[in-house]
């Protein structure tokens, strides 16, 4: 019995990169065991970490963010609609609790290691969908372009699922050089980035590095990161290659996909989805918007000819268009109030800090110009990410007792 709790946390690390379905099977195994174990030990842990202020405050900020979508979506009469929003945003949530009850085993060597290897393997997948065109549909491999998406939907899910992470594992990397797991951890990641193509994501891991470099490194050190850094940089610009390509055609204006007078499309949702906003601003559209219901917003702005009549591509537009204003604010303050807690952390090491703060900071960059938290999978390594940063900062079950 008492392995399990290391079970459960090696078991929520290892269905990470996996869609949908296998997160949620690997997030009701976990439960169940805990259930087990619980029952065990007779609930302490679990006692304990209820009692925790910001276990009430985690879910009252969570509730704040998902009620008034489900309220306005009922309201129209999409129950169905309504349950699966619901159950996307509330089965993730337990894992907030699993981790701390669990923080000991969180934060042990044997789930450092774990990781790593996970990530190594992620980044041996993703490398070869960027060279060679690949991704499993099901349990059969079709060809796509090149550009990695591991075991996700789409390659931008994977980048946004990585930016949940980067900031820790960079730091720890930077901290720790001659830890050869953080080493190879934050080459792991970097890869998977890089071969996700992602430009929003590329450029936050770009300025993240450049800060935590400054603050964890010598000036020795960090010149002579810069230098290698700046070399791989020049030398994946100037050659040939799918991200360089990307970079010169977005810079450039010439994306084979732009169909509007606006510099970039996003550009255009945003607007099209600021009428939404403004149409019902206290209690939002609901969740289920379909294209129809966009497309007299498209219209408005002189754009209903278009084919690309997307979602807003921010997150946080997007939330108030399906819940109003409070919705929105609440998304914002969920990330505001992980890093204030974070600016607060004590008995963490530096590089612990300082990566627990930058996770809401990146991910609030990285979602103006995505749906993010929408995506379930990404919503799974936010809540994770989270759940570390907050298992790290409290006191071991072993201090306590």
């Amino acid at each position: 019995m008492s392995s399990l709790p290391t079970v459960i946390a090696v078991l929520l690390i290892l269905v990470a990169p996996l869609g949908v379905a296998g997160q949620n099977i690997g997030l009701g195994l976990s439960l169940l065991i805990f259930a087990v174990f619980s029952i065990y030990e007779g609930g302490r842990r679990l006692r304990a970490v209820l009692k925790s202020p910001v276990v009430a405050q985690f879910f009252l900020i969570w509730f704040v963010i998902l009620f008034p979508s489900v309220v306005t979506t009922l309201a129209k009469g999409q129950l169905k609609e309504a349950g699966r929003f619901l159950l996307g945003y509330v089965l993730v949530t337990p894992m907030f609790v699993l981790g701390l009850a669990l923080r000991d085993e969180v934060r042990s060597k044997v789930i450092r290691n774990f990781s790593t290897i996970i990530l190594v393997l992620l980044s041996i997948i993703s490398l070869s969908q960027f060279l060679t065109g690949w991704q499993l549909a099901g349990l059969t491999v079709t060809e796509q372009i090149k550009r990695a998406q591991g075991f996700y939907s789409h390659p931008l899910t994977l980048a946004y699922a990585s930016l949940c992470i980067m900031p820790l594992i960079f730091a720890r990397a930077l901290a720790k050089p001659r830890d050869w797991y953080a080493f190879l951890s934050g080459l792991a990641l970097l890869i998977m980035i890089a071969t996700s193509q992602s430009l929003t994501v590329i450029s936050l891991t770009a300025v993240t590095l450049i800060f935590l470099s400054i603050k964890l490194l010598t000036r020795k050190k960090m010149l002579a990161l810069g230098l290698i850094a700046s070399t791989l940089g020049i030398v994946t610009l100037i050659t040939p290659n799918p991200i360089s390509q990307k970079f010169q055609t977005v810079l450039a204006g010439q994306r084979s996909d732009h169909e509007t007078p606006y510099p970039d499309d996003r550009l255009a949702f945003w607007h099209a989805h600021w009428e939404m906003f403004k149409d019902a601003p206290i209690v939002g559209h609901g969740t289920d918007i379909t294209r129809e219901d966009r497309k007299p917003y498209y219209e408005r702005i002189g754009l209903g000819h278009i084919k690309r009549m997307y979602e807003a591509h921010n997150m946080y537009l997007q939330a108030a268009v399906e819940g109003g204003l409070i919705a929105g604010l609440g998304l914002l303050t969920f990330l505001i109030w992980w890093f204030l807690h974070a600016r607060n952390f004590k008995q963490v090491e530096s590089w612990q800090r300082l990566g627990a703060m930058i996770t809401p900071l990146a991910f609030a960059a990285g979602g103006l110009t995505q749906n993010s938290i929408q995506d379930s999978e990404v919503r799974y390594l936010l809540i994770l990410s989270c759940t570390v940063c907050f298992a790290i900062s409290m006191p071991s079950h072993r201090e306590k007792n």
